[in-house]
């Protein structure tokens, strides 16, 4: 820019009036001789640039002077630096606090949840054995009452203590007596929960039918003597009342953070605000996303938004006892105090930086731009001069000031180039098989070359200075008006037209290109005509040809399309417009990456390379692009031309979805059923009509110890032993006629013998005929161990080891049978200790329980092994003899017996004699049954007491 002082001053203006006009890029004008014009070059010369930098005042001191720009950028570079270096570090801090107190909270978490599981552990342990001392000394309903109130040391872990029974009844409680009888709870899920598992259970947080305040309820069955749940032992925990629960909530994490308890359910087993306990943490807001990853499954420390919304820490860790989730919210404002001072320093730090660089900047920056405001005023001076002879300065300022001399020799040379430039553009577009002009801003002819004639009846030289109205008639001139408008609106139109030239119709295909300067100002625009008549004719006959193929093409149920070979649709069915949301003639000349997105076309582009190579190519692949999971066949067929070059392919895509649905799906449920079977404890099987394998699950390698592949298809008879496969083939058969069949079989299995349970299931068509048969096989050898571990226990005496009441019963008995075959006789010795009372008192139940034990070892050394020692109940023992030839034998039994109870007792160290008293009952040809023969020898042992005790006694049942 200039000022008018430079002018007035006689200075020469870099732009001044020349003959010609600019070009247009990438058009050809033409201009005529007789008009004014100014012409101005645009060069890519680095002198052109250094004369527009030096044309600006910028490098003159002002109020925003390049000097006080230089110095503010410096300085605020520097600041920034510094900035960014402090921000980063307090960054890096911020996070390793983070970390830190991620994991101190997250060990912090563990400790107080693993204490939380030994304190439910322990009341756990407290209840069932109080549940077991119950079982022991078994009570009727009414007692419990008594009972419960004689262990008030339960009080230290449970705010109160029921008693229900197997109906849910309330028989006994410990702070509400008064309520016994009155309630029932049989339909809570805490009672079913018992009643089902037969073990202790804990439950969700619920609000007591009978203090109306939130609790959880601890329960151990009581069982009777069959094994049944008679009642149930109630343990109630308050959760606002004082309780380790209540502790946890009044426990800080920092100065302001807590702690908090969700149950499965979402729901606050305990907080500090007591109003939350038994509501959802749903009330009151959108719960945080860290709620719904914790109740996932989700263990840790992260950051996010706490159940009040605060920004925290927040821990989860969930209990092992009952599956609660465990919450530590630590406010991230406590957390990060340290990292938030740092940044308020970071700042201080900053500013100060910038109040010392500031000046300094200013300072040194001028002193490097004195040079450049020499220069500057010698410019301003001699721009008329020619270049100077000293030589440059080998530096920024010195290449300036050579471009300042050289910039008006080339442009002297510039303006002689554009002049020869005009007439070879001249030459050019007259000789252009098309209408080539430039049109004013005011609609008028700047330029048209010689086809005008041809067309319009005007010669080139005739048009500039007329108006468009003129040149092309009105017809004309209406039917491109609005395009013509629109090229005066800065936008390039490209049009068709139907016009009569000569008497015949005629078509031009018309193109309006605005002419903008440098400002954004249309000045006019550039036109160019082509007759595309003959064109037209062919496109009518190509048209009809593509309508037919277009018809059949857009009424097929596939995508229909062509595709060359630089992967451009050329042609595509309507159906394309359908899956792609665009319309079929916006695809056409689209790419296929451009019309299906780089992702679809990686997924097909070696498919696509295939058949551009020759080769035809089907496949199937699912269409992740489209709405929903679809799955598509594809085929491409390649149009190999008569030279057996490739132009392109063929390309047909089909929805296959619904075929596609149903073969995932079958595959689903396949996997779904050998995910299942080859995860329960037990074999699962299917065996066809013909008793073949044709399902089994993974088990069944180490049941036949041979791979899967080898057992599928093979018969099942030919993998069992002849025994076991003549079980199995019974019980097939059975199933096969419609049965469901149960059996039991053992086989030797690992080097063990080892007990199983079989379920064969017919299965049927639906006309109800059998096709074979599902089978389950469990392995219940533990139960069988543990049955027979029951029955030892039931008929064995626990302390001394002797046959209890039962197995005597049912060895007299056996003896009887055997007595009244063999008709030999049979004794039954009734004994007791003497004075054993006060052996309890002197010595305690331990004391007494090692006299039984050595009395109960004296008397099995006293007799046969044929013979059987056993014990009733208390101190009274009984021993079967049989096989006696004569009842003399019996009293030299009762003789020894009592000369081995002479030797002392060692009772903890205390030698003491302990004798005993005996009735013996005889008979013979097993005449007399258990029950006689028990009361006949009862009754002699008190004969044998009341003459003094120390002996024995005898009868004889005829």
């Amino acid at each position: 820019m200039y000022t008018r002082e430079h002018q007035h001053a006689g200075a020469t203006p870099l732009r001044r009036p020349c003959t010609g006009r600019r070009p247009h890029a990438g058009t050809s004008t033409g201009i005529s001789p007789a008009q004014p014009r100014r012409f101005v070059v645009f060069t890519t010369s680095p002198t052109i640039a250094t004369h527009l930098m030096l044309t600006r005042r910028s490098w003159i001191p002002g109020p925003v002077s390049l000097k006080a720009r230089f110095s503010l950028a410096v300085g605020m570079l520097i600041v920034l630096t510094a900035t960014v270096l402090t921000v980063a570090a307090v960054l890096i801090v911020q996070r390793g606090i983070e970390t830190v107190v991620g994991e101190r909270e997250a060990s912090l978490i563990s400790q107080v949840a693993g204490d939380l599981d030994n304190k439910f552990l322990i009341r756990q342990q407290a209840l069932t054995r109080l549940a077991h001392d119950l079982e022991v000394r078994p009570h009727p309903s009414a007692a419990f009452q008594d009972k419960l109130e004689q262990h008030h040391s339960m009080d230290g872990f449970f705010t109160n203590m029921s008693v229900l029974d197997a109906q849910g009844g309330h028989v006994a409680n410990m702070d509400y007596p008064d309520t016994r009888g009155q309630l029932n709870f049989s339909t809570r899920d805490y009672f079913l929960d018992t009643i089902r598992t037969d073990g202790p259970v804990i439950s969700r947080p619920l609000r007591s039918q009978l203090s109306g305040r939130p609790v959880v309820i601890m329960t151990a069955p009581i069982h009777d003597k069959e094994g049944r749940i008679s009642h149930i032992l109630v343990g109630t925990i308050d959760l606002a009342k004082d309780s380790f629960i209540k502790e946890l909530s009044i426990g800080q994490v920092g100065k302001t953070g807590y702690f908090y308890i969700l149950s499965r359910e979402g729901v606050f087993v305990s907080h500090p605000d007591e109003r939350r306990i038994l509501r959802s943490i749903d009330e009151g807001g959108k719960r945080a996303p860290s709620v719904d990853l914790a109740l996932g499954g989700y263990e840790g420390t992260l950051r996010s938004a706490a159940d009040n919304g605060a920004d925290a820490l927040v821990s989860y860790k969930r209990l092992a006892s009952t599956g609660w989730l465990l919450c530590g919210v630590y406010p991230s404002a406590e957390a990060f105090a340290f990292a938030n001072k740092m940044r308020w320093n970071a700042a201080i730090i900053a500013a100060l930086l910038m109040l010392v660089i500031g000046p300094l900047a200013w300072f040194m920056i001028g002193r490097q731009l004195r040079p450049l405001k020499r220069l500057g005023a010698r410019m301003a001076a001699g721009r008329g001069a020619v270049a100077q002879d000293e030589p440059y300065a080998n530096d920024e300022i010195g290449e300036l000031w050579r471009a300042f001399d050289t910039l008006m020799a080339e442009r002297d040379r510039a303006e002689r180039a554009v002049a020869d430039s005009e007439r070879n553009l001249r030459m050019v577009a007259d000789n252009v098989p098309a209408l080539v002009g430039y049109v004013d801003r005011n609609e008028r002819f700047v330029f048209g070359n010689e086809r005008y004639s041809t067309f319009f009846g005007i010669s080139a030289r005739q048009i500039p200075g007329k108006s468009v109205r003129e040149v092309i008639g009105e017809a004309v001139y209406k039917a491109s008006k609005a395009y013509l408008d629109a090229a005066l609106s800065g936008r390039a139109v490209q049009f068709e037209r139907q016009v009569m030239r000569h008497g015949v119709p005629q078509w031009d295909r018309v193109a309006y290109n605005p002419d903008i300067d440098g400002a954004g100002v249309v000045r006019g625009y550039f036109v160019l005509v082509d007759d595309i008549t003959e064109l037209k004719a062919t496109q009518q006959v190509l048209a009809m040809s593509e309508k037919r193929i277009r018809t059949i093409a857009d009424n097929m149920p596939a995508l229909i399309g062509y595709v060359d070979t630089e992967y451009r649709y050329t042609f595509c069915n309507r159906a394309y417009g359908t899956i792609t949301d665009i319309a079929p003639e916006q695809i056409v000349g689209r790419t296929v990456s451009d019309v299906f997105g780089p992702k679809v076309f990686a997924a097909v582009a070696a498919q696509m390379a295939a058949a551009l190579a020759g080769r035809r190519v089907s496949f199937e692949r699912p269409a992740a692009e489209l709405k929903g999971e679809r799955y598509l066949q594809t085929d491409y067929i390649p149009d190999i031309g008569a030279d057996g070059k490739v132009a392109g392919f063929y390309t047909m895509v089909m929805d296959i979805t619904e075929r596609k649905a149903a073969e995932l799906a079958l595959a689903a449920q396949q996997r779904l059923l050998h995910t299942v079977t080859d995860n329960l404890p037990a074999l699962v099987n299917f065996m066809d009509r013909d008793g073949r394998f044709g399902f089994v699950n993974r088990h069944h390698e180490s049941w036949f110890g041979r791979p899967l592949a080898r057992i599928h298809g093979s018969l099942v008879s030919s993998l069992f032993s002849p025994e076991e496969a003549e079980v199995h083939q019974r019980a097939f058969d059975d199933a096969m006629t419609g049965n469901t069949v149960k059996f039991d079989f053992a086989r030797m299995q690992g080097g063990e013998r080892r007990h199983y349970q079989a379920t064969y299931i017919p299965q049927v068509d639906a006309a109800g005929n059998a096709v074979g048969v599902t089978g389950l096989v469990n392995d219940v050898t533990d139960s069988k161990l543990l049955e027979e571990q029951l029955s030892a226990l039931a008929r064995f005496d626990a302390l001394t080891g002797l046959p209890n009441r039962t197995q005597l019963t049912e060895r007299i008995g056996r003896a009887q049978t055997r007595s009244a075959r063999s008709g030999n006789v049979m004794a039954v010795m009734y004994l007791d200790l003497d004075k054993f009372k006060s052996i309890n008192d002197s010595f305690g139940h331990s004391g007494g329980d090692t006299v039984l034990v050595e009395f109960g070892r004296r008397l099995s050394a006293c007799v046969r092994q044929s013979d059987t020692v056993g014990r009733l109940a208390g101190d009274e023992f009984v021993i079967l003899l049989e096989g006696l030839q004569n009842v003399s034998e019996c009293a030299v039994v009762a003789r020894k017996i009592i000369k081995v109870m002479e030797k002392p007792f060692d009772i903890d160290g205390v030698a003491r004699i302990v004798s005993t008293s005996i009735g013996v009952a005889t008979a013979e040809n097993g005449r007399a049954g258990v029950d006689t023969l028990l009361k006949h020898a009862d009754d002699a042992l008190y004969r044998a007491k009341d003459s003094g005790r120390n002996r024995y006694a005898m009868t004889s049942i005829k």
